[in-house]
């Protein structure tokens, strides 16, 4: 696999990607995309794509729920949350981010945006340390 297809993956917006394109990924490519995603990177290739997968639905799913800044605001986006799925979907969708899910459609909507806002803070730190490192390598020079 070249990395000219994980760079183009990771540039590529989560609604696009298809599963044949995990396929391709060497071990070491998915742990990258885990750890860009915030969520745990160890295992098999294939539990690594599974769980890929299943936090690419999650975070498509979560998409258009942004907390605002104010307590009142992120209150209103877990009730928008909570009454756009049954209590028996959103204990799913918690089972599949492997977060406690409460015993209210509201505790597990917020649970989901914790979790999340959680992965979101994750990648970006996994990124920005990738930035870094990849800064303090030598650069190649091309010969004449």
């Amino acid at each position: 696999m070249s990395a000219g297809h994980f760079r183009r993956l990771c540039r590529t917006d989560l609604d696009q990607w298809v599963e044949a394109d995990l396929e391709r990924l060497t071990a070491q490519e998915l742990a990258g995309l885990c750890q860009m995603l915030g969520i745990p990177h160890s295992g098999t290739k294939e539990r690594l794509r599974e769980r890929i997968w299943r936090a690419r639905h999650l975070r498509l799913v979560l998409a258009s729920y942004e907390l605002g800044a104010d307590h009142e605001a992120q209150r209103q986006v877990v009730e928008a949350l909570a009454a756009s799925y049954r209590a028996d979907e959103l204990l799913s969708l918690c089972r599949a981010a492997d977060v406690y899910a409460g015993t209210t459609k509201y505790s597990r909507a917020a649970a989901l945006l914790q979790w999340r806002d959680a992965c979101r803070q994750r990648g970006q730190e996994a990124w920005a340390e990738a930035r870094a490192a990849a800064a303090n390598q030598p650069k190649q020079h091309r010969l004449l």
